[in-house]
């Protein structure tokens, strides 16, 4: 697959790519080209890319001093090229001929007399002659079980020998048996290979096809290449074939129907081998760590051949030419005068100052309310000898209950972060949105837990990235975000039950006033018998007019702290009534009817906008947790987009789209009842 990071590969066939239109009896068109098999890790950091050379007569090579890398239409210094076969880190080539032996391979190939069988060894054998001496062969035959006949050797005569003795049987066709036993050959070499198979068939699996799945699932997931030829198999079978060559690394499958193509296909494969070449491009330190354009040019064949691809350029940049025209773009600042912010070490030592911050503050908390504690006990004792507190006993200190606990650290966290709240005046807002919630919080304890899932939040980003300054600075975001998200959701969700029970409420404070019952003793009863936000807020009401606060307040109190426009009305026409009279209870009948005949309708609505709201949820939510995704799992791939200018422009687009549609599909789904 182009563009892979892995080291290992074979695209050994990358040959079978300029294998176009196969005639009947007429012998394989080729086209000269080249092609970039993907780009491995070279240990000096620069970038590597494999490179391969099709179609080319037997003899043609690439002229290494031809080659050229460009990054982004800027010519790159420095680049060399080796055959693969050559290079000083010698990488080990493998390649499993995986040849069919069932009984169909007796037939005739194409309109011939030539049995299949015979043309298959023939073929084998004329690849034998043309691979690379250290190319490592392996033979695999499969009908109605697989079998390893050679492992992978540099003694191509050991092969040969076995290809010679090769007989087709009386099987069926195991066929993916046969390529799961190449496959797991190749993969137990180990190492940094580049291996292949070559899979020869005539015909559509019978053997055990629930190996499929299997076979299809572990060659995708190893670094094997797959090229396939097909000689006279049906449709299913060339489908088989296709979907091994699509997992192996997206290889190849062509069909043949004479002794010529096979052939062909066989000796171009190896020559193909032959001019395989690994290109050690330096990398320019202004573009390390990017993606860019690369195309490579070569001269082979008293012909151009190219390629190019995207690529990741590796992140340690190396010492390139001094020359400013040289460089892809404006001259990089030396790492010396890039200033600390480039260095690695910053953001651990950054999160580490954090929390030791957090923790002196907490130290200072708490040895400032002690010593504020010390200072009133002794000012308490000098002043008891000339007063009467003398001859009283100590009395305990009752400690208050908190959500945090009872102990001394507990208490003077809290009294810190309530100094905190109250200067920044947000104690009335805050306290006024968790007691709507119904979280029993106070401000100061609401913002020391929000201020802990902050630094969570970003200390489990920054481990699980490695030290990522970006994830660190999502998990910060999220931490902040989060918590208002919670308080907002068990707001709104309090709210919309309150308004769900009011009806039902009315009704009942209805009937107990008709049965005689004071405004007082009917609240009382609804308590007694409700539940849920509407018994908690009644008896609150309750309670502050057993505190001297008249019914009505204590109501609209209620009313403006549920945000409900209803119960406003009912506390309104209580008003009223208790001015001018009337028949309350009737009234609260008509209301609680009319309310229920909105909450009729305001559900039917809901139920008509739920496929909407639900697709707002999603297409809102899809872009934040990709974005998540890719920062959790390779922040380099996402870090590019704030760290060029066309990124940045990127996100501040996406952003204003996505807060834009927001908007717009919550209008669309929300209908005013």
């Amino acid at each position: 697959m182009r563009g892979r990071p892995s080291l290992v590969l074979a695209r050994v066939g990358a040959g079978v790519a300029a294998l176009a239109v196969v005639a009947l009896t007429a012998g394989p068109a080729f086209a000269i080209g080249g092609n970039i098999d993907q780009f491995p890790a070279l240990p000096n950091g620069h970038l590597g890319i494999l490179f391969s050379a099709v179609g080319l007569a037997p003899g043609e090579t690439i002229d290494l001093a031809s080659v050229k890398v460009s990054i982004d239409t800027q010519v790159a210094p420095g680049v060399t090229a080796q055959l693969v076969g050559d290079t000083t880190a010698k990488a080990i080539r493998q390649t499993m001929l995986t040849i069919d032996v069932s009984g169909s391979m007796n037939d005739p190939i194409g309109t011939t007399t030539v049995r299949r069988i015979d043309a298959a060894k023939k073929a084998a054998a004329d690849y034998l002659k043309a691979v690379p001496s250290d190319v490592f062969v392996g033979l695999v035959t499969f009908e109605s079980t697989a079998t390893e006949v050679v492992a992978p050797t540099q003694s191509h005569a050991k092969v040969g020998d076995a290809i010679a003795g090769l007989k087709a049987s009386n099987g069926s066709t195991a066929l993916y048996d046969g390529v799961a036993l190449a496959q797991a050959r190749l993969t137990d070499a180990g190492g940094q290979t580049l291996d292949n198979i070559l899979l020869l068939a005539d015909g559509a699996n019978d053997v055990n096809n629930n190996a499929a799945s299997s076979t299809l699932t572990s060659l995708a997931k190893s670094n094997v290449s797959l090229d396939a030829v097909s000689i006279g198999s049906d449709a299913q079978g060339f489908a088989q074939l296709q979907a091994l060559a699509k997992a192996g690394n997206d290889g190849k499958t062509v069909p043949a129907q004479n002794v010529d193509t096979l052939t062909s296909f066989f000796t171009t494969a190896a020559n193909d081998q032959a001019n395989q070449i690994i290109i050690d491009v330096p990398v320019p330190p202004n573009v390390a760590g990017t993606s860019r354009n690369v195309e490579v040019e070569a001269s082979a064949g008293n012909q151009t051949i190219g390629d190019h691809a995207v690529a990741f350029l590796p992140a340690a940049a190396t010492a390139g030419p001094t020359s400013p025209s040289d460089q892809f773009g404006p001259v990089p600042v030396p790492a010396t005068e890039a200033g600390i912010w480039s260095q690695r070490w910053l953001l651990p030592v950054a999160i580490g100052a954090v929390a030791i911050g957090l923790f002196g503050l907490l130290a200072i908390a708490f040895m400032s309310s002690d010593r504020e504690n010390q200072t009133s006990g002794r000012v308490r004792r000098r002043l008891s000898r000339y007063s009467l507190t003398a001859r009283q006993e100590p009395t305990s200190t009752v400690a208050t209950s908190g959500a945090l606990g009872q102990s001394q650290v507990a208490r003077s966290a809290v009294e810190f972060a309530g100094r905190v709240v109250q200067r920044r005046d947000l104690e009335s807002g805050l306290g006024t949105r968790l007691e709507a919630a119904g979280i029993p919080l106070k401000p100061a304890e609401w913002m020391l837990i929000h201020l802990g899932i902050t630094v969570a939040a970003g200390l489990v980003f920054t481990l699980l990235s490695g030290f990522s300054l970006i994830a660190t600075l999502v998990g910060l975001g999220l931490g902040l975000v989060l918590p208002f998200l919670y308080l907002s959701f068990k707001e709104s969700r309090r709210k919309s039950e309150f308004a769900k029970q009011l009806p039902d409420t009315l009704q009942l404070l209805s009937g107990s006033l008709a049965a005689g019952y004071s405004l007082p003793q009917a609240v009382d009863t609804v308590v007694r018998e409700s539940s849920g936000p509407m018994a908690a807020e009644l008896n609150r009401a309750l309670v502050e007019t057993r505190l001297g606060v008249p019914m009505e307040d204590a109501l609209d109190t209620v009313a403006r702290r549920m945000d409900s426009i209803d119960f406003a009305w009912v506390v309104m026409a209580i008003r009223i009534q208790r001015d001018v009279g009337g028949n309350l209870a009737e009234v609260l009948s008509t209301v609680a009817a009319t309310m229920r005949e909105r909450e009729r309708l305001r559900r039917q609505v809901d139920v008509l906008s739920a496929e909407g709201r639900l697709s707002a949820i999603i297409l809102g939510a899809l872009p934040l947790l990709f974005v998540l995704y890719l920062v959790l799992v390779r922040p380099a791939y996402i870090g590019l987009l704030i760290t060029s200018p066309l990124g940045i422009m990127m996100i501040v687009v996406g952003v204003s789209l996505l807060v834009g549609g927001a908007f717009w599909l919550r209008k669309v789904v929300t209908v005013e009842v």
